[in-house]
């Protein structure tokens, strides 16, 4: 393991309680910011606060940017969703029966997804039209667009639904991606190939988004709540407790292959982002560690963080810039710091 890196945040904000969620804007320069205190807010590049959001009560367990950057959405455990414009005014509101656990922007269009309870809520910001989708079989856990943002693939207890915005039945999914258990997290690969979702049983089940030939991959220790891939979608990182998994889904994809393995935390890994369009892959733990992963070079060999920060409280949040040169981190003890990347040898 490389040293610790002692040097300071570029900057430190501090708010209420423990952040849940923070997201960089596409433009680099506002974070979102929720907080478990209920508050929700914008900073700026430099660390001051520059607008407050219309918060939730119970917590704020969600933010995220529009594809432009003008707009930011928030949900919470009040099971409101709003969307903001950067001075705070609300310009619109959704509210479903249940938690608002995850918030989804389309990639090519004005869509937002919201998962409330066991629907799912679009809201299209172009003419103000609200959909309801389900209800599904239990709490929905994740959404994730596929990459031609034709259709809104959510979580819950069975699988993976589907659903497409000009689809005349809400109630149903146009497509169900079938897997017995819980999934607890959902990501699509950059190239629209694959859809993988981790589980609570300590497993991840992974589907050929469109024809539906499914993989499992087992032996986990514990849930996996933690996926990322690559840019390219060559690469999948996964998290369980305190070790990190990297797939290789180039070709054929993962079956029959090893995964690259490392071991930087100490306690369980929190969050994972890669870099946007980079070959760094960023981890936080409650272990107070941000640590920085090369891309993998072989299976075969362990994989070596880059450079660890140790913080002074446990990660709960990261989300990179759009340039990939800052991480910037959400703690638990209600700090948000930006940390300066650029210069780390990969």
């Amino acid at each position: 393991m490389p040293d610790q890196l002692t040097r300071p945040p570029t900057w430190r904000a501090i708010f209420g309680d423990y952040v849940h969620s923070v997201a960089v804007a596409p433009t680099d320069d506002a974070i979102a910011v929720g907080s478990l205190s209920g508050e929700a807010a914008l900073v700026g590049d430099n660390g001051a606060i520059i607008a407050a959001l219309p918060g939730h009560p119970l917590g704020t367990l969600s933010v995220a940017w529009s594809t432009d950057g003008s707009l930011v959405a928030t949900g919470g455990q009040d099971g409101v969703a709003r969307v903001s414009t950067r001075d705070g005014r609300t310009v619109a509101t959704a509210s479903g029966k249940g938690w608002v656990a995850a918030l989804a922007w389309a990639p090519t269009s004005s869509h937002l997804g919201v998962a409330c309870g066991r629907e799912v809520l679009v809201i299209d910001l172009a003419t103000g039209r609200q959909q309801v989708f389900g209800p599904l079989a239990s709490t929905v856990t994740a959404l994730h667009w596929a990459p031609n943002g034709t259709r809104l693939g959510a979580t819950s207890y069975g699988g993976v639904s589907w659903f497409d915005l000009q689809q005349p039945d809400l109630t149903r999914p146009a497509r169900h991606h079938p897997f017995k258990g819980a999934p607890l997290s959902l990501v699509v690969d950059p190239t629209g190939k694959w859809a993988c979702a981790g589980y609570q049983d300590a497993s991840i089940h992974l589907w050929k988004l469109w024809s539906g030939d499914d993989l499992a991959m087992s032996g986990y220790p514990a849930k996996i709540e933690h996926l990322g891939f690559r840019s390219d979608g060559q690469w999948m990182a996964s998290a369980c407790l305190d070790e990190l998994t990297v797939w290789d889904f180039s070709g054929k994809g993962p079956r029959g292959r090893q995964p690259a393995v490392g071991a930087a935390h100490d306690r369980h890994i929190s969050c994972l982002a890669w870099q946007p369009h980079g070959n760094i892959l960023a981890t936080g733990g409650a272990d107070g560690r941000l640590v920085l992963w090369p891309s993998p070079h072989s299976v075969k060999a362990p994989l070596a963080p880059v450079a660890v920060w140790e913080l002074d409280a446990a990660v709960s949040a990261l989300a990179w810039t759009a340039d990939g040169a800052a991480v910037v981190v959400g703690t638990s003890d209600g700090g948000v710091e930006w940390h300066q990347v650029r210069g780390v040898q990969v």
